[in-house]
């Protein structure tokens, strides 16, 4: 039997922005963070002295931590993100600095995202405070392609975005842009892509409020049959559950898929029937690990029907299939 959560998830939805060098993540934070539904938002920034920021600093909180002039709080990774982001709960809690109700960490740009949601997800002084929110990654608009075809950083990053936004557009011509979107949907089929260049760019609504791409039925993919197939051996493909699945075979099968493939599974994420729980699951791993689960207080369009979307390196969605039967076949 699964434990009780409440239907609606009340913690603090930590994004992750990130992007290739020079692909416009500092500009597009900057706008994003002129808009007033984000002036209670809280930004980690790496590298905080590159970042150019300085002239919308009003004041110094605390010694690490600066207030924008927009009302955001903003500070840099000292040590380790984890005690960055619980430190900064703690003086929201304390009344030292402002509640917030977001989080966006802004990554260097050759990170990897994949380790920042692994810390997200599983530092324990953070699940009951926080969860994972959207991946958004930036790419450049005049130089993404060739960043796409040369370095396996700004792939990795496109493959584990839930949303793409193509910057510097009014630089481009629009087949240009097109053409881009084709060579992005190759890296990450299921990724929404948005636009944003001067005096057009994307909001935060469009940009956030979706992160939570496994709470969406994914019917932009088929019906668990296509694939996105690029160079690199990324491919994003889904794969149906047929049935009610039992919590504890599950959960075992999951972890051994990912302990055994990991390397080559980058993100998994979907919704299962779970037998004795009426609420649809989300299930969320990255790479070798699998997350505690979350739920939603109903099914999408009022039909259970269990799938997971695997974004993986050199793995077919026939051999997760295979594995997948053989654990239904032997549990059920």
């Amino acid at each position: 039997m699964l434990p009780a959560a409440p239907s609606l998830d009340a913690r603090i939805p930590v994004h992750v922005l990130t992007g290739f060098l020079g692909s416009g993540k500092t500009t597009f934070l900057r706008h994003l963070l002129d808009e007033p539904s984000l002036a209670d938002i809280a930004v980690i920034i790496n590298e905080f002295g590159e970042v150019g920021l300085d002239h919308l600093l009003v004041r110094e909180v605390s010694e690490d931590v600066v207030l924008l002039s927009s009302g955001c709080l903003c500070c840099a990774v000292r040590d380790d993100l984890i005690s960055t982001l619980a430190d900064l709960l703690e003086m929201a809690r304390s009344g030292r600095v402002a509640p917030f109700r977001q989080v966006v960490i802004e990554t260097t740009g050759l990170a990897d995202p994949a380790p920042i949601i692994h810390a997200i997800l599983s530092a324990p002084e953070l699940l009951h405070r926080c969860r994972a929110g959207a991946v958004v990654t930036t790419v450049d608009g005049v130089s993404g392609s060739n960043s796409i075809q040369n370095f396996a950083e700004a792939i990795q990053q496109i493959a584990l975005a839930d949303c793409v936004v193509i910057t510097k557009t009014e630089l481009v011509q629009p087949w240009q842009v097109d053409a881009l979107k084709v060579e992005i949907a190759r890296v990450n089929p299921s990724v929404r892509s948005l636009t944003s260049g001067k005096g057009a760019m994307a909001s935060a609504r469009d940009v956030f409020d979706h992160g939570q791409s496994p709470k969406q039925n994914p019917k932009h993919l088929g019906s668990g049959s296509v694939q996105g197939v690029h160079s690199h051996g990324i491919k994003t493909f889904t794969v149906e559950v047929p049935g009610e699945v039992e919590w504890p075979a599950f959960v075992e099968w999951l972890e051994l898929l990912l302990a055994a493939r990991g390397q080559s599974i980058l993100r998994v994420k979907g919704l299962l029937p779970v037998k004795g729980d009426e609420r649809p699951v989300v299930i969320h791993g990255v790479q070798h690990v699998v997350y505690p689960p979350e739920y939603l207080p109903r099914w999408p369009e009022g039909s259970p029907r269990g799938w997971l979307v695997f974004i993986a390196r050199n793995l077919t969605r026939a051999a997760i299939e295979n594995s997948l039967r053989s654990l239904l076949t032997t549990r059920y």
